[in-house]
């Protein structure tokens, strides 16, 4: 990670892949809720949460009406 939570080329791939994975798993297509998911998944990556594997666990965990 960059400092002050920016993202490489190669992070925000990752963050783009794992938004538009759970967008479509759980059908979000309304653009503020795909705007919530996307503050979310910015949200953990700030926490330091960047394995795909990991953002997508803690994004089920959370749901997408959930807080953060």
């Amino acid at each position: 990670m960059l400092p002050y939570g920016v993202a490489d080329s190669a992070e925000l791939e990752t963050l783009a892949r794992v938004f538009n994975d759970y967008c479509a798993k759980h059908r979000i297509v309304h653009e503020s809720e795909r705007e919530a998911i996307a503050l979310k998944v910015m949200c953990l990556f700030r926490r330091g949460v960047s394995e795909p594997d990991q953002l997508s666990a803690e994004l089920e965990k959370i749901g997408w009406t959930g807080q953060l």
